[in-house]
């Protein structure tokens, strides 16, 4: 197979195969393909229709579920015979591939190939095709997914708190604004990243004594790629979000894609210490939400961080997308591999 480093030019492609499969899972959007290449050291294959992703985790060659560019049918139901004979060939390419992969390296161990940030119906499908495969869910990987008109209208007692929080805000900051993020507004592309360097900069101690400062620096950089590519991004898959003001100086920003038809992809969400226990980061969720074009809005995984986990779950999300990881042993004979050129 011919792998490569995902890159801006396989944007088209990737998103094409988002909307074709009307995928929920983060992990699957063009845009996430994208930028997460520098933290997971991705790499892409694009062959006969089909997608496939491989990265690195912890030292390990994991690989993502393979999915046919112009869609196709997992097992929930409502797939035909031959979606099905088109996955389960799918799948075998990949194991006959890493397969000649080990034994070119003079590696002549049992092959185990490990899949994350599967989907349920896609685990079924491995556990199905590859009897005796170890499936371990993630919870820390799961997509909390929220209805747009949830988030933009608030209503009802359970998000009375999120209407303080506004309230607050607005009675703090009478002035405030905000404003979408789009194309050809260099402006505000230089206003993200004065939010972002803030933001860090507010963040680096705490970081630097967890260990994680490494990983808040490499998210930064993943942001300001996307604002150098913001309007390729744009095109392609309509990246979208927005800046909010108080008193004229940009204190929180949020940087979003379409995810699919119905879903849009909150990548980042950042709003400056002082103006966020005012409330600011209700307010630029809610002010997006209100302008966001999609039934759904995917605010991504929890990372198993207490924290985040309370304060996704205090929005009330329609679900939560559940993942697992997923190991097959890949025993295959010599013939089999010499009998198939692909």
């Amino acid at each position: 197979m011919n792998w490569h480093i995902p890159s801006i030019t396989d944007l088209e492609v990737l998103q094409a195969c988002a909307l074709n499969n009307g995928f929920f899972a983060n992990n699957y959007g063009a845009v996430n393909s994208i930028l997460y290449e520098r933290r997971f050291h991705s790499q892409l294959a694009v062959e006969d229709g089909w997608i496939f992703e491989k990265s690195m985790e912890n030292g390990m060659e994991c690989f993502s579920f393979p999915h046919a560019i112009g869609g196709c049918r997992q097992s929930d139901g409502s797939g035909t015979d031959s979606d099905r004979t088109a996955i389960r060939d799918a799948l075998a390419r990949l194991v006959r591939d890493a397969v000649r992969s080990d034994r070119q390296a003079d590696l002549h161990t049992n092959r185990t190939l490990v899949f994350t940030n599967v989907t349920a119906d896609e685990k079924d499908m491995l556990a199905d095709l590859y009897p005796g495969a170890e499936t371990v869910p993630t919870p820390e990987s799961g997509d909390y997914i929220y209805r747009t008109q949830d988030l933009a209208g608030l209503a009802g007692k359970k998000y009375s708190r999120k209407r303080n929080h506004i309230h607050q805000f607005q009675k703090s900051h009478p002035d405030y604004t905000f404003e979408p993020l789009e194309p050809l507004q260099a402006e505000k592309l230089s206003a993200i990243r004065t939010v972002e360097e803030a933001w860090l900069h507010e963040a680096a101690d705490e970081a630097a004594a967890g260990s994680s400062l490494a990983a808040l620096e490499l998210e930064r950089d993943m942001i300001f790629f996307a604002l150098e590519h913001f309007d390729r991004f744009a095109a392609a898959c309509g990246m979208s979000g927005g800046i909010l003001f108080a008193a004229g100086q940009p204190v929180a920003f949020c940087l979003a894609s379409l995810l699919s038809r119905r879903v849009t992809d909150v990548h980042f969400e950042k709003c400056l210490s002082a103006w966020g226990r005012d409330g600011g980061y209700a307010v630029i969720n809610n002010e997006f939400a209100k302008r966001a074009g999609t039934e759904y809005l995917n605010r991504e995984e929890d990372l198993g961080i207490e924290g985040l986990r309370k304060a996704k779950r205090s929005y009330y999300p329609e679900c939560v997308l559940e993942k697992y990881r997923v190991a097959i042993k890949a025993i295959e004979t010599i013939e089999d591999l010499e009998a198939d050129p692909s």
